[in-house]
C-alpha cells in the first residue's frame, strides 16, 4: 500500500517564497528603519548626557559651547561673590570647596575649586545647573535669580578654580 500523499498548499502569488505579502511586509519595515533609527539615537544621547552630567540635571546639548556673555572683571566678580554668599555659600561653603552648613555629608555639594571640574562644566553647563539645579540635592535658581545674575555668578564661581 502506498503512503497517501497530503494536500500541499497552495503557493502564495507574486513567485518565490512568499511572494507579494513578503515583499510588502519587507518595504514596510524599511520606512520604519529611519525612524527606529532616531528612536535609539535620542536614547543613546539622552544617556549620553547623563552619564556626562550626571542624573537629574536638565542640560541642553548646547550648553557645553554656550560662553559667558560677561567679561570677569572686578565688578562682575564682586556681585558675583555678593549672589554666591547669599544663595550658594550655604551648600558650597564660603570658598566653593563645598563645605558649607546645609551641604549634605552623605551627598556633599560640589568642590567648585577644582580644576578637575572646569573641562566638565563649561559656561553653559554650569549656568543651566544654577537654572534649573538638581531638586532636591540642588535648588533651581530660576525663579530667583535673572539671567545676568546666575552669569554674574558663573563668572565668581568660574573664578575659584584652582589653576592646574
Amino acid at each position: 500500500m502506498q503512503p497517501s500523499r497530503l494536500p500541499q498548499p497552495a503557493r502564495p502569488s507574486g513567485g518565490g517564497v512568499g511572494g507579494s505579502t513578503w515583499r510588502h511586509y519587507n518595504s514596510d519595515m524599511l520606512k520604519l528603519f529611519p525612524v527606529l533609527a532616531g528612536v535609539l539615537a535620542g536614547c543613546l544621547l539622552s544617556v549620553s548626557a547623563a552619564a556626562q552630567y550626571g542624573a537629574g540635571w536638565t542640560i541642553p546639548a548646547e550648553a557645553k559651547t554656550e560662553k559667558s556673555p560677561l567679561k570677569a572683571d572686578a565688578g562682575v566678580l564682586k556681585k558675583g561673590k555678593s549672589i554666591f554668599d547669599a544663595q550658594c555659600a550655604k551648600c558650597h561653603g564660603a570658598t566653593g570647596v563645598g563645605n558649607g552648613p546645609d551641604s549634605s555629608p552623605d551627598s556633599p555639594a560640589a568642590d567648585l575649586t577644582d580644576p578637575f571640574r572646569a573641562d566638565l562644566n563649561p559656561d553653559g553647563v554650569m549656568y543651566y545647573r544654577v537654572l534649573n539645579g538638581k531638586p532636591p540635592v540642588m535648588p533651581a535658581f530660576k525663579g530667583q535669580l535673572s539671567q545676568d545674575e546666575i552669569w554674574t555668578v558663573v563668572e565668581y564661581a568660574k573664578s575659584l578654580r584652582k589653576p592646574q
